[in-house]
């Protein structure tokens, strides 16, 4: 995947600084949205590091 952004010019700064100051509610609906906040606050370092787990479960998804 790496390679691949590479290959295409691709920053990560172009998709991860938006993906985590917007916590994904442009990339999600909002019922998909709610219940990852309601998984943020729930778990004790739910942000730490379940938004990294579906940040890297976002780029397998699309990796194609």
């Amino acid at each position: 995947l790496h390679e691949h952004l590479q290959t295409h010019g691709v920053d990560y700064l172009q998709f991860s600084f938006r993906w985590m100051n917007n916590l994904l509610t442009r990339e999600i609906p909002l019922p998909c949205t709610i219940r990852l906040w309601d998984t943020y606050l729930a778990e004790s370092d739910g942000f730490a590091t379940f938004q990294l787990y579906v940040c890297a479960a976002f780029l397998l998804h699309w990796r194609e």
